[in-house]
């Protein structure tokens, strides 16, 4: 006959699997041979979360806390439930419990920044995330989403103007999520309105390799470019983001004057013979109520 410990483990390994029936009809033997296992109630606490039985999970777990309470998994997975039941302040509280007791504990920092981020407190969101991240720099879902908040408060700010409170945030989601190409953008823009010319152009050189299409990141390219003197490299960029969006005027009227500048007269004409086209079919539109293409 098996033992406790075999029958927790089995029980357990169904339970990871998805095997929710099967890892339930275990506890539950476990807890007719035994009726205080901890585990078994712990664990047969969060199946019953997992299935949307709140109540009883929160019943379950806590009967086992009863006799470990200073087991931060079992605060983490009563915070959980409380998540799962639409109770943020309850699960807040548990979680805090949780880190209390194991201050490294680096989910339960994770799932903390997301209950906060979901009542609104998005400034201990991110506090929360970056222990996560300190505590475990390997645990993706904690850097993802830590760099996901930063990227999106990042993006605000720039909107609103605020390119000095931009950068901290965009620097740090441009350093946990090097792959992504809008945190380099916005990144460069931020660099840029501070009058960071050089450093701008990294970022919106790295834009362009995650993203090759990208042509809002060729046209701030070929304007940062401009900037600073490097003409020719400006006039490629814009060339560039002119040809990833035919319909971009700016870009095509900076090309033109770039060109010009250059000595370029021909390329110039033909490009400025594109862009009066552009404009002239803009034009008809507006006259006739039109919609305006897709760009």
């Amino acid at each position: 006959m098996a033992t406790i410990a075999e029958a927790l483990a089995l029980a357990l390994d169904h339970h990871l699997a998805g095997r929710l029936a099967e890892a339930q009809e275990l506890y539950h033997r476990i807890l007719d041979a035994e009726p205080d296992q901890p585990d078994a109630l712990h664990f047969l606490g969060v199946l019953a979360g997992q299935v949307g039985e709140h109540a009883l999970g929160l019943q379950l777990i806590g009967r086992a806390l009863a006799q470990r309470p200073d087991a931060a998994d079992m605060h983490a997975n009563i915070a959980n439930i409380w998540r799962a039941a639409a109770r943020p302040a309850e699960a807040v509280a548990s979680y805090r419990r949780a880190i209390a007791l194991q201050p490294d504990f680096a989910e339960a920092w994770t799932d903390l920044g997301n209950a906060l981020h979901h009542s609104g407190d998005t400034p201990r969101a991110i506090a929360a995330l970056e222990r996560a991240v300190a505590a475990a720099p390997a645990l993706d879902v904690a850097r993802e989403r830590l760099g996901a908040l930063l990227h999106e408060r990042g993006r605000l700010l720039v909107e609103a103007g605020m390119g000095v409170e931009s950068l901290p945030a965009l620097a740090r989601a441009a350093a946990l999520m090097p792959l992504d190409a809008d945190v380099a953008f916005l990144h460069g823009n931020a660099l840029f309105a501070l009058g960071l010319r050089e450093d701008s152009l990294a970022a919106y050189r790295n834009a362009l390799a995650i993203t090759p299409d990208f042509p809002s990141a060729a046209f701030n390219l070929g304007i940062a470019l401009g900037t600073v003197d490097r003409l020719p490299e400006s006039a490629a960029a814009l060339e560039r983001a002119a040809r990833l969006n035919p319909r971009h005027t700016e870009a095509i009227d900076r090309l033109v004057v770039a060109l010009a500048l250059l000595g370029r007269e021909e390329a110039a004409a033909a490009w400025g013979e594109q862009a009066l086209a552009l404009k002239d079919g803009t034009a008809r539109h507006r006259r006739h109520g039109l919609p305006f293409p897709n760009s």
